[in-house]
């Protein structure tokens, strides 16, 4: 992404305070790096360029492979979450089937331990408790040797958003900034700003993996039951591709398969088509999924 435009230095310091006087002891090089992230974080209106920009400025200013966001009622643990990875495979999971879900849980009250502070940490430190998993998310996590914690606590509504950043390097391989407090404030900050402008992919969204198994008899796959499933919401094809990171046009392609196949000519039919589906395999539902998908 561009930058247009330029700042003068006052305009610099009245919109971020931090920079002022250099407090946060960053070499010129560094400073640039931060400057440049700020400044496009602005610029940030669709998810593709917030991966675009999480997974090359920001990786330059905090290094990470993963970076896991979590926001909601912690108390209740009404969550939500969405990851980021540059690791091949690493995709958002629903987190009923992943131990990840206690990953995020010790990371979270390890932040809250720490006063809401930045807070670095071996990785190994927020897995103790997990179970054994074999979901692609999990085993990166493994792999992982460095985190760090920080969010953004949304006073109005009594809700957090914890951002966590895990890297394979130790944290003594990883160099840290004097000003590093300071530095993962302003940034995480900005990233809150920016993540909360896109639609994020859930990680939570079991309902959804339970009526995809439950509109088998369609006859579509995992994708087009997906896909379905986000036309019956009311989803437009350019909030779809944005969601599953696919292009508009593939979006139409798999439309077009899935009117054929369950023999619809428009979305409305499409999405009443879905809901009795869904209506009709009620019966068929085990109990503890049924169970699962009211909590």
């Amino acid at each position: 992404m561009k930058v247009e435009g330029s700042f003068g230095s006052a305009q610099l310091d009245a919109a971020f305070p931090a920079l002022a006087n250099n407090g946060l002891g960053l070499d010129p090089l560094h400073e640039a790096r931060l400057m440049r992230v700020l400044c496009e974080s602005r610029l940030i209106t669709r998810r593709t360029e917030l991966v675009g920009w999480l997974q090359s400025e920001v990786r330059r200013v905090l290094p990470h492979q993963i970076l896991i966001a979590a926001w909601g009622d912690f108390a209740r643990w009404n969550v939500k979450c969405d990851v980021v990875s540059s690791m091949p495979g690493v995709r958002s999971v629903p987190l009923g089937r992943c131990p990840a879900e206690e990953f995020i849980r010790n990371s979270y009250r390890r932040w809250v331990r720490g006063g809401r502070e930045p807070l670095r940490l071996d990785a190994a430190e927020a897995a103790l408790a997990q179970a054994p998993c074999n979901c692609p998310l999990h085993l990166a996590i493994g792999q992982m040797r460095s985190l760090v914690v920080h969010g953004v606590c949304d006073k109005l509504s009594g809700c957090d958003s914890v951002y966590l950043f895990l890297d394979s390097r130790s944290r003594a391989e990883l160099h840290v900034q004097r000003g590093f407090v300071a530095l993962a404030h302003l940034l995480v900050c900005q990233i809150d700003v920016a993540w909360r402008r896109v639609a994020a992919v859930q990680l939570d969204d079991l309902p959804a993996a339970h009526a995809m198994a439950r509109t088998r008899p369609l006859s579509l796959s995992d994708r087009e039951c997906e896909i379905l499933q986000r036309i019956a919401r009311g989803s437009t094809n350019s909030d779809i591709a944005q969601a599953l990171e696919i292009s508009v046009f593939t979006v139409k392609n798999h439309l077009k398969r899935i009117f054929r196949k369950i023999g619809v000519t428009n979305r409305t039919q499409a999405a009443a088509r879905y809901n009795d589906a869904l209506i009709a395999s009620e019966r068929d539902v085990p109990a503890a999924v049924a169970t699962t998908a009211e909590t």
